[in-house]
């Protein structure tokens, strides 16, 4: 077992000047630990370079604080408060199931009944239950009726169940959607108890039950509602869920089937007829408002369920016809609801400290609050000061990518990915945080992950503890710093090389657009900004075609499409991401047919190229293969001594091999790589001024969206493909893009205290975009029509004159 006593996270990522910014923290054990404000500097611990470096803050929230635990509500649900009309003495309970896991292993971190329709709690009540061994259960009090048969996973299955309190009558129907030719026939199940209802005060749930009220509880605290605990998180689709409160015939069920119809001119009740009307106590229907947080009732009592955990909507029904893809344009076919007993969208942890940001004397920059104990403790909680529109302090600024940070939020393929070794060609060595989240799956998963019933996970939130951002932390694929601790390396070397600058996150760009950045004269990415929004994408176009320069520092950016779901913007900008992963690209997981529409914003999910934004024409170049074992090295091209470029090389020899050295993979291309492609959008005057054609193994390997057929010499060692591509190239108006175009190239950028050649040519691009005014035009020979086809070098081409045996051009 591991353990990690301190966790916590804070209500944003990024804070203003003057604003506040509040921070959740679990101690579980130490009775107080000790809060400081650092400024981070570099994350990594390898010793090979600078080391694990940050500078204390003056801060009022500095000092010692109480300990207290809080734990995290997973799985997500949704709920009505207790009210009369639910307090029934018969019942009918219908909808439509769709489940992924009915039966778990008893090792299972959650094993037992899963509830579906319920009004339920510590045997008091009514409700309909996935049992312990995968039946369907009616629940009444105390008493138990199944009927014996397991629930056929991955498939649609109408339940029902009825209870007459003058009669005793039970009812419970069970029938599969589909038959198949030897299944047994499932018989409604009849029983007979003469009971009444005994209607504890608690919530009707759908997709979990009651398990009790703890209001005095702090550890209940956190869920919602607040002192209410449920349990028996349900895994899978439901739709159509009813509440009647007397005894359907099997007619009057099958009418019920088409639920409420209100607002009818001919007359004024809720219902399929006046007589079903008259019963009807909620009848919901999600495929109403499936850009919200709420299950919208079509009953006369208007109980709208709350959402809670954000699970998937936007997913096909059980009458899903197969000839519309996008929910909107068919939404009645989308009325499921994919529940699963993992999700989380909000610790609701209760604040610990919070502070109030200086006016005045705080830089924008990369912050954590570094929290320790006494007996060794340590968790850090990332944040960044950004800048108001209009009060930027310098000409450069960092592009913090915080959705791809989220997007890898928590990642489990280390422990959980089958493959794993093969992957990254070693044994994956494991931080206590992939031990930690093995063991606590409520602090929920990334993108890249599968929630426990193997469906995709497609939602991150970061109001949870997301251990993944954090210093000091080496990634599995890496065996190095990625992502967050990766982006420090450029960090530390910016703070080394002396450069003013500002930083703001993903979120900051997509709600701000182009103001956000359009008074700086440079941007630079991070290391792996991978995942983004159309928005953001928008503003880096205007950006660059107005004059702006951008230093595009790693790679496999702009791939995949993400959007902030619109329900959670009361708690602030950019707190829930969706994505979905559609039918190619990198995927550890595919979403089903039909599933492949936000429900947040309704947008196509996917790849950003298969929206016909194609990832070569935001920097020039785009990715073309990914490999785990180690870094290469790039060489210059006749290309960098083009008098548009060569300036970018001043004080590199022509034959230096550029970046072979490093400290993600030892060497500066690697990882995933870039290329350039006129065909796939690479502006035609692209010049591609290095390559580390040649150069990788076979564990580096071909993206899949880049060929249509598996075949042999796909790998580094063969494919031209498989390689990194420096490029530059101008647009409108003075600006430029330089891509560097590998994700472990910042990872050279520290070493030898940053004098190396890797270090000289980022400054020598970097000096020159900050300079103030447009850049240098490009010779008068330079602007010259070209076609797209008309780009087409081999890789030995790029490759130096050197390599090839030739003589160095005058």
């Amino acid at each position: 077992m591991t353990t990690m006593r301190l966790t916590g996270y804070a209500d944003k990522f990024g804070v203003h000047p003057g604003d506040t910014i509040q921070f959740y923290v679990n101690c579980d054990g130490p009775s107080e630990y000790k809060v400081e404000i650092v400024q981070m500097i570099n994350g990594d611990t390898n010793p090979r370079g600078p080391g694990y470096i940050d500078k204390p803050v003056d801060a009022a929230v500095n000092g010692t604080y109480a300990g207290k635990k809080q734990i995290i509500h997973g799985g997500s649900y949704a709920y009505v408060p207790d009210a009369k009309p639910f307090h029934v003495e018969s019942f009918t309970l219908q909808c439509w199931i769709w489940p992924t896991a009915p039966k778990t292993h008893p090792r299972y971190w959650k094993h037992g009944p899963q509830g579906l329709v319920t009004k339920w709690s510590n045997e008091c009540g009514y409700g309909l239950f996935i049992n312990e061994e995968g039946c369907l259960e009616l629940r009444i009090n105390e008493h138990r009726i199944t009927t014996g048969v397991p629930i056929r996973d991955h498939a649609w299955h109408f339940c029902a169940a009825t209870f007459d309190a003058a009669t005793g009558l039970v009812t419970l129907i069970h029938e599969p959607q589909v038959v198949y030719a030897l299944d047994p026939e499932i018989a409604p199940v009849e029983a007979s108890l003469k009971v009444a209802i005994a209607h504890a005060p608690v919530p009707v749930a759908l997709g979990a039950y009651v398990e009790r009220l703890a209001p005095e509880d702090p550890l209940a605290a956190s869920s919602k509602p607040a002192g209410v605990v449920f349990a028996g998180k349900y895994n899978g689709k439901i739709d159509s869920p009813r509440i009647c409160n007397r005894a359907l015939s099997r007619a009057e069920i099958e009418m019920m089937k088409a639920g409420a119809q209100p607002g009818l001119t001919e007359r004024r009740n809720a219902g399929p007829t006046g007589k079903l009307s008259e019963c009807i106590v909620a009848a919901w229907n999600f495929s109403v408002g499936i850009d919200t947080l709420t299950c919208k009732d079509e009953g006369p009592y208007r109980f709208d369920a709350t959402l809670v955990n954000c699970p998937n909507r936007g997913m096909t029904g059980y009458n899903w016809s197969g000839q519309n893809f996008d929910w909107k344009h068919a939404p009645q076919e989308y009325g499921a609801i994919s529940f699963h007993d993992d999700d989380v969208d909000d610790a609701r942890w209760s604040a610990d400290f919070a502070w109030s940001v200086p006016e005045t004397g705080v830089k924008s920059r990369f912050y954590a609050a570094k929290l320790t104990t006494a007996e060794g403790d340590e968790e850090f909680i990332p944040f960044w000061v950004v800048p108001r529109i209009g009060q930027e302090t310098a000409k450069i600024a960092v592009m913090v990518p915080t959705i791809s940070y989220m997007a890898y939020a928590n990642e489990h393929v280390a422990c959980n990915a089958g493959g794993a070794e093969l992957f990254v060609y070693r044994v994956p060595i494991m931080q206590q945080q992939n031990m930690f989240l093995s063991e606590h799956r409520e602090y929920g998963g990334s993108i890249y992950d599968t929630h426990t019933d193997g469906t995709g996970i497609s939602i991150s939130s970061r109001l949870r503890p997301i251990l993944s951002i954090r210093p000091k932390y080496d990634h599995f694929l890496a065996q190095a710093p990625w992502q967050y601790p990766a982006d420090l390396h450029l960090i530390y070397w910016l703070e080394t090389m002396g450069y003013e600058y500002d930083v703001f996150t993903d979120e900051d760009i997509t709600y701000d657009g182009l103001a956000r950045i359009e008074n700086y004269n440079v941007i630079i990415t991070g290391s792996h900004p991978e995942h983004n929004s159309g928005t953001q994408l928008d503003a880096l176009h205007n950006y660059t075609q107005r004059g702006g320069r951008l230093m595009y520092m790693g790679a496999d950016a702009w791939y995949w499409v993400h959007s902030y779901h619109p329900g959670y913007e009361d708690k602030g900008r950019g707190v829930v991401t969706e994505m979905r992963r559609c039918e190619s690209g990198i995927r550890t997981w595919r979403a089903d047919p039909g599933e492949y529409y936000h429900q947040g914003t309704g947008e196509l999910g996917g790849m950003w190229r298969f929206r016909g934004r194609y990832l070569h024409s935001v920097a020039g170049v785009g990715m073309s293969s990914e490999g785990f074992d180690v870094s290469s090295y790039f060489s210059r091209t006749p290309d960098s001594l083009d008098t548009r470029v060569s300036w970018a090389f001043e004080g590199i020899d022509y034959d230096e091999k550029l970046g072979n050295f490093g400290l993600v993979g030892g060497g500066a291309a690697g990882l995933e790589l870039d290329i350039v492609d006129t065909m796939l959008g690479s502006p035609p005057h692209t010049l591609t001024v290095a390559t580390s054609a040649g150069r990788h193994t076979e564990a580096y390997l071909l993206v899949m969206e880049d060929f249509g057929f598996n075949q042999q010499g796909l790998d580094g060692t063969t494919h031209p493909r498989v390689r990194g591509d420096i490029a530059y190239h101008e647009t409108p108006n003075g600006g430029a893009c330089f891509a560097f175009s590998s994700i472990a190239y910042c990872g050279s950028l520290p070493w030898n205290n940053c004098d190396n050649n890797i270090s000289r040519l980022t400054k020598n691009v970097l000096d020159r975009f900050s300079m103030d005014g447009p850049l240098p035009a490009p010779p008068a020979s330079a602007i010259k029509h070209r076609g797209r086809a008309d780009y087409d070098p081999t890789p030995m081409e790029h490759r130096s004159r050197k390599e090839r045996g030739e003589p160095l051009p005058a």
